[in-house]
């Protein structure tokens, strides 16, 4: 099963290699930001669109985002309550607690669960983390994890967050596709052949992202790293083991939610720690390890659930 792993692992390594030799002068920080908005605006749509559209899912559509949602609040409330204890303790700084609990309840379903998803379970099971992350992930990391991020770091105004989330060109291809859904409304094959060629892109393009924000800081915090992957790594896949089984998931549908729920930190955390001047260094190595166990272990869980 590891074999399966190997293409997605190589694009993975592209990414980290970019970072380490910066090819033709360009820094991964320049080419993640142009790869990130292509992704947003045109791919990201793309295969949200063609997901949805195309999906036989009916009941998932539901019983998915209950899921993801269950598991993210759990995990966001325990996170939260252990690291606000460490702070009052003065073993951690606010910048420290806020890295930590991005990392710890918030998943990359997208840029790393999908592709995890699509090699070990086949691409018909992709349709998982697409609506994972967009139903129930997406929104607890630009309110919650924005929310979070200003109050634990540099305290800014929140009044436009809305009406940058409203921009944001994956909701809208979401709201088109789930109001087409239900109308019933027949879409040409044209254009369905056209949403599969761009979202086909997806997979490699945010394996390259993920490559080049992966580091490892100055000081391996072993402590804080380990408290991040129970977190993430066991808890977060414990969880959504048992809500899917009380909501009625089961086969590859609930092997493919539980693998997107255990995902590594969220990308875009980087972003939010830059921006919010929270430990970006912390967050970065815990995202490094994490990613590396995931790909390590993610196999063997999908041999011991199946």
């Amino acid at each position: 099963m590891y074999q399966q792993l190997i293409p997605m692992s190589l694009v993975l390594f592209l990414g980290i290699l970019w970072r380490r030799i910066e090819p033709a002068n360009l820094p991964p920080i320049q080419v993640r930001a142009v790869l990130g908005t292509l992704v947003i605006n045109f791919i990201a749509p793309a295969l949200i669109l063609e997901v949805l559209l195309a999906s036989s899912l009916k009941e998932e559509l539901f019983q998915v985002p209950a899921t993801g949602n269950a598991t993210i609040l759990t995990i966001l409330l325990l996170s939260l309550a252990l690291y606000a204890t460490l702070l009052r303790l003065n073993i951690l700084s606010r910048a420290q607690v806020g890295a930590l609990i991005l990392a710890s309840a918030f998943g990359n379903g997208m840029g790393v669960g999908l592709p995890t998803v699509s090699a070990l379970l086949g691409a018909g099971q992709r349709d998982i983390p697409v609506i994972y992350d967009l139903l129930a992930a997406v929104p607890f990391v630009w309110v919650i994890g924005v929310m979070l991020s200003a109050h634990f770091g540099t305290r800014v105004t929140g009044g436009r967050l809305g009406q940058e989330l409203l921009r944001l060109p994956p909701f809208w291809a979401m709201a088109i596709a789930l109001g087409l859904r239900f109308s019933g409304i027949a879409i040409p094959d044209p254009i369905m052949k056209t949403l599969h060629l761009l979202g086909g892109a997806a997979v490699p393009l945010l394996l390259l992202m993920v490559g080049m924000t992966l580091h490892v800081g100055r000081s391996m915090r072993w402590g804080l790293l380990m408290l991040v992957v129970g977190f993430k790594l066991f808890l977060s896949a414990g969880l959504a083991l048992g809500v899917g089984h009380l909501v009625g998931l089961s086969g590859a549908t609930l092997v493919a939610t539980v693998l997107t729920a255990a995902a590594p930190p969220v990308a875009v955390g980087v972003a939010l720690c830059d921006r919010f001047k929270l430990d970006t260094e912390l967050f970065g190595t815990a995202m490094t390890m994490t990613t590396v166990l995931y790909v390590v272990l993610v196999p063997w869980l999908v041999t011991w659930l199946v």
